[in-house]
């Protein structure tokens, strides 16, 4: 946990861990999770099931770059939070990035800073690995994860009260 929730009284003790795809587990949990996800509003693609998310483990266990990390609550009993982070590269900051492709948390793990504690423990590892930044796509509707991305200190994410819909944000933020 980052030093500023140990500060919050209430603050929940998470476990994130990096994903072990030759972990059962770890498979099954990415698996339920990218399912969970891909069913949501936000998402749009319900039809993309549980074989579909297996495929993928696979290729992301052979893909070279690939991060991704895993997040529970103390009391709970199954992983809650799933973020997807590719390596790349920025020209003009020359060094490397990571990019999020994918963040989500169980709907009754939300609110409780599990996204936060994922995101921080990616800073992290970026940070330890001398990287420039982190960069991610959000659509501008998505008002809860723009909320969560403003308050770590992403850039990119606009002000505006209103939106069209269809609206991507791309942003980023310098280690």
């Amino acid at each position: 946990m980052s030093a500023s929730d140990h500060d919050k009284p209430d603050a929940p003790e998470l476990d994130v861990r990096i994903c072990d795809f030759t972990d059962a587990e770890d498979r099954a949990a990415f698996v339920r999770l990218m399912t969970e996800f891909a069913a949501e509003p936000t998402s749009g693609l319900p039809h993309l099931g549980a074989e579909h998310f297996e495929a993928v483990a696979v290729d992301l266990e052979n893909r070279a770059g690939t991060l991704v990390l895993l997040a529970a609550r103390e009391e709970s009993e199954i992983t809650e939070g799933v973020l997807v982070a590719f390596e790349g590269y920025t020209t003009f900051g020359k060094g490397q990035l990571f990019n999020v492709h994918d963040l989500h948390v169980s709907p009754s793990a939300r609110g409780v800073g599990v996204a936060s504690e994922m995101m921080e423990t990616l800073a992290d590892i970026a940070k330890n690995h001398g990287f420039a930044k982190i960069t991610l796509e959000v659509a501008a509707t998505n008002s809860d994860a723009v909320r969560l991305y403003r308050k770590l200190g992403y850039h990119g994410l606009d002000t505006a009260k209103e939106v069209a819909a269809g609206t991507t944000y791309f942003a980023h933020k310098r280690m």
